[in-house]
């Protein structure tokens, strides 16, 4: 009897072991997004962490469902996404709950225009302006006028982040403005700029974002003039200080590596800090200051500076 019973309990588990070989396997779902970009957040809240911008085709999995968002994972990122702007193939679980952020809603880079500019109107420029409104930047009426008081809040932002100052809208504003987190949480790859041949890479008026390696700190310039190198002004009496401050309190020919951020990229560079020339900004700085990239040459002797090469080559090892 206990053999007869011992052979049954071996039989039952070859069989349950059998239908478990047998059983259909679950596949995630697959999503491919339909929108020109869109971010990936680390919760289902439009004000959560963002991991990383997505590209019109881009393909998903699709891991669950829960309000308007999907769960997906994209490469290494596990987050969140608006449905609506994910075409799914396959079925998709159903989550029951998540917790959500309870902070001012911005619009996803889903809802974002591609370009908006002076003159425009409509739900996107509301959009804009509330964007830029939650981040400091616009205290006008959420009207959908893209208006001087709209293109002055997008001038202050794109001057904030080192952009060009236009006052438009376009690709790379929006997508710093309503990908701001996942800008600051990704590391931007440090690039050598050869000045000679691209000397108006950062043209004439541009305001760039200066980060000292050494010290960390950040201020913004705008570059006035050069043709060896870039002769360039602290924008405001704030930035002078701050500057003044990496210095230790005293204006120095001393060169130092620092990263140049505009539009985007991040160049190695090198600069020195002594007021010398014109000045065209009030801002406490009397005169310029000299910034090299790769190659760059003193106005003076007209040959590359050694310092300010060995200076560029150190930042080329430093990341944003």
């Amino acid at each position: 009897m206990q053999k007869m019973n011992r052979l049954r309990r071996l039989a039952a588990c070859g069989l349950a072991a059998m239908l478990m070989l047998l059983a259909p396997v679950a596949h995630a779902a697959q999503g491919k997004v339909n929108t020109s970009s869109l971010v990936l957040r680390k919760s289902a809240s439009k004000t959560s962490k963002a991991l990383q911008t997505l590209d019109r085709g881009d393909t998903l999995e699709v891991l669950s469902s829960t309000g308007d968002w999907y769960k997906v994972s994209y490469g290494k990122y596990t987050g969140y996404v608006m449905k609506q702007y994910v075409k799914v193939s396959g079925k998709v679980e159903e989550q029951t709950s998540v917790k959500e952020e309870t902070k001012q809603p911005v619009a996803d880079l889903g809802d974002a225009p591609a370009t908006s500019r002076p003159g425009d109107s409509g739900s996107h420029v509301k959009k804009l302006q509330q964007a830029l409104q939650n981040k400091g930047h616009y205290n006008g009426k959420i009207d959908g006028i893209y208006g001087s008081g709209t293109t002055a809040a997008v001038k202050a932002f794109q001057k904030k982040h080192g952009l060009s100052r236009d006052g438009i809208a376009g690709k790379v504003t929006i997508k710093t403005l309503f990908g701001e987190n996942a800008a600051d949480d990704k590391t931007i790859a440090t690039e050598s700029l050869k000045w000679f041949g691209n000397e108006n890479t950062i043209p004439k008026g541009a305001t760039v974002t200066i980060k000292d390696v050494q010290t960390g700190k950040t201020f913004q310039a705008v570059r006035w003039s050069g043709a060896n190198h870039m002769d360039t002004e602290p924008a405001s009496k704030e930035d002078t200080a701050t500057m003044k401050s990496i210095y230790g309190g005293s204006w120095s020919w001393t060169r130092r590596p620092i990263l140049v951020k505009y539009n985007g990229h991040v160049y190695a560079a090198s600069m020195n800090g002594m007021p010398h020339g014109t000045s065209t900004i009030s801002n406490g700085f009397d005169g310029h200051f000299c910034v090299h990239f790769t190659g760059s040459k003193t106005h003076e002797t007209n040959r590359v500076d050694s310092d300010h090469q060995s200076c560029v080559q150190t930042a080329l090892k430093s990341t944003w």
